[in-house]
């Protein structure tokens, strides 16, 4: 069949705008696709007992010497905590970081090799100088 097109210029002009029409609309459809989700590909994790992150960040947070805290949480096979990294202010005063390490520790009955706490960057905010 596609000996037909090359002798005849016609059809063959033909078959190039069907294959460019469609080209076009697969084009037309795939961006319509991206450009409509609501999502922006990146997935959120959501823990299934209802946020054990913010809950143990807040828990955290009321250890003396320590500021603002984030976690994250890393399951085994079995959804059982199997590591977790904390970033926290006041992590460089090495008592606060034992403190945060040992509480992790307790809560998940995790060994000290399972948990990192790093020192948390310290953002400060520009003051604008209105008058």
């Amino acid at each position: 069949m596609p000996w037909k097109f090359r002798n005849d210029p016609k059809k063959k002009d033909t078959a190039l705008k069907v294959i460019a029409l469609l080209i076009i609309g697969a084009v037309i459809l795939l961006s319509f696709d991206v450009f409509t989700q609501n999502t922006d590909g990146r997935r959120q994790i959501v823990d299934e007992d209802g946020g054990v992150e913010s809950e143990l960040c807040s828990i955290l947070a009321d250890i003396d010497g320590v500021g603002d805290v984030d976690v994250m949480l890393q399951y085994d096979d079995e959804d059982a905590v199997s590591g977790v990294i904390v970033t926290a202010q006041g992590a460089e005063d090495p008592v606060v970081k034992n403190n945060l390490m040992k509480a992790v520790m307790a809560v998940f009955n995790i060994s000290a090799g399972s948990v990192e706490v790093f020192e948390k960057k310290v953002v400060e905010e520009e003051s604008s100088d209105e008058e």
